[in-house]
């Protein structure tokens, strides 16, 4: 190309003119450039996973700053709230083309005890301390702060009698990310991950206890297990294509959360010296006494040639605009609002604190739906039905019950609800939207976090306990002696206006 130009411009230095001119104003961009204002920026052209070569190092500086810094700690608890909450709930379900609504109910009610023996308990943690939604929690903590977290899926269980199924939530530091290299049937090892020759992870090499924990008995330190990858569930964040392990979400803001934490420390010290109260005591040598203790309305003589002279500590301004600044950074970087880190709420209304929350909501629906639920629960709810197949399969057969039952039978996962700003307005709003049509009584379930199908349930309950007891409640309209509903002011001035024609 150059030597074209070089060509146009001994023969056409007037043409030559022109494209040099044409080129600067078409395909100019400062970022592009290279000098003083870009000498700050990266460019390298490293895939995600180079890229991040020194995760490990980062995840150790983040769980380093949750453990010391007050608003990493923050913004870990509001994420990790925000996905979970009270937890991602299961709900069995069954479309099996041959059953009647009786059967259906049978199965169910089968799953569902099942669900409430094993995932609603510490049966299904192998350590015995969490239910599956304390699970669900630890891994969203650990995903934050170290980028990833490793879920093994163990189909045994103490109790013979029991859902064969438990779960180990692993920190990523059991993955030994030092081993490489390529294997006789093919596969290669990648950052302790093994592939085969299509790219599909076949297994993990895991550390048999904590790198960085004591040793303990029966264990070998340093020495790492092959693991089908059929057994470990892999959590991250995919923000790049081809990007094959996390990065801890407080990389973006890491330094500023540091900078923050050392310009507090700054103050703090600032504001012992601003409280200092000091006097100097200035006399001629040999002469005087010593200046003691000061104190409210003492009077203390000076001699002719002394002199006191009181310290003039700095003061502390512009703290609040700065701190706001940065944690308004850190907010962004972490994907929350301000509100949400700081619990500072002086500066918003309730149209600014809804907007925020809605587009907080959904990085909170994405965190969920396209990383949680398909990576960790979907393969669990996989492992579920397989373990219930293994545990009630003969007795399903002596019911009668089709042999594919198994293939209609999965679980779906419901979100926790999401926080209402203002209920008064937003659930009348929820409720005007299913009367005109604009969604379905059961979506409007969902997004309160609650199951349609047990909703309905527990009504019917309360309504037949209600007739049962003799009691009469206002939410009723059908029951005798219910309130009338009260009309709309528009639905009162145009019944005045028919009475009056």
């Amino acid at each position: 190309m150059k030597l074209l130009e070089r060509a146009i411009t001994a023969v056409a230095p007037q043409w030559a003119m022109s494209r040099a001119r044409a080129r600067a104003v078409t395909a100019h961009y400062d970022a592009a450039g290279v000098g003083r204002r870009t000498s700050t920026m990266k460019a390298a052209r490293t895939d995600a996973d180079a890229a991040a070569r020194q995760r490990q190092r980062m995840a150790w500086y983040a769980r380093d700053m949750v453990r010391n810094t007050p608003f990493a700690t923050r913004a870990q608890a509001v994420i990790c709230g925000g996905i979970v909450g009270d937890g991602i709930l299961p709900k069995v379900v069954l479309d099996h083309p041959r059953l009647n609504d009786t059967a259906r109910k049978k199965v169910r009610d089968r799953g569902l005890k099942l669900i409430e023996t094993c995932l609603d308990s510490c049966n299904i943690d192998r350590q015995g301390r969490q239910n599956l939604y304390g699970l669900q929690r630890l891994v969203a903590n650990t995903v934050v702060d170290a980028g990833e977290c490793l879920v093994r899926i163990y189909r045994s269980h103490p109790d013979p009698k029991a859902l064969q199924l438990q779960l180990d939530v692993l920190e990523p530091d059991f993955l030994d990310d030092g081993k490489f290299g390529f294997l006789a049937d093919g596969n290669e090892i990648r950052d302790g991950i093994e592939y085969d020759a299509a790219g599909h992870r076949v297994a993990y090499w895991l550390f048999t206890q904590h790198p960085g924990g004591d040793w303990s008995p029966g264990k070998r330190p340093g020495i790492s297990e092959r693991v089908p990858a059929g057994e470990i569930l892999h959590i991250f964040r995919q923000d790049r294509p081809g990007q094959m392990r996390g990065v801890t979400w407080f990389a973006p803001v890491m330094m500023r959360l540091q900078d923050l934490a050392d310009h507090e420390d700054a103050q703090l010290m600032r504001q012992k010296i601003a409280a200092c109260f000091s006097a100097f005591l200035i006399r001629s040598e040999g002469k005087g006494a010593a200046l003691g203790e000061l104190g409210p309305g003492l009077i203390y003589e000076l001699g002719e040639d002394e002199d006191v002279k009181f310290a003039e500590p700095p003061g502390v301004d512009g703290y609040d605009e700065f701190t706001r600044s940065v944690l308004r950074s850190v907010a962004a970087g972490m994907g929350i609002t301000y509100e949400a880190l700081t619990g500072d709420l002086g500066q918003v209304n309730f149209s600014s604190a809804r907007m925020g929350r809605l587009e907080m909501d959904q990085n909170i629906s994405a965190w969920q739906w396209l990383m949680l639920i398909p990576q960790m629960m979907q393969p669990l709810a996989a492992a579920f039905i397989d373990a219930w197949s293994a545990l009630d399969g003969t007795q399903m057969v002596a019911d009668h019950l089709p042999g594919d039952i198994w293939q209609y039978l999965r679980l779906e996962w419901q979100p926790p609800r999401k926080v209402i700003v203002d209920p008064t307005r937003e659930i009348s709003a929820l409720g005007d939207a299913v009367r005109n049509g604009f969604a379905s009584r059961q979506q409007v379930v969902r997004q309160l976090g609650v199951d349609p199908e047990r909703l309905n349930e527990e009504i019917a309950q309360d309504r037949a306990d209600a007739q049962r007891l003799g009691l009469t409640f206002d939410s009723d309209p059908g029951a005798a002696g219910a309130k009338a509903p009260v009309p709309s002011e528009a639905e009162e001035i145009l019944r005045n206006r028919k009475s009056s024609s």
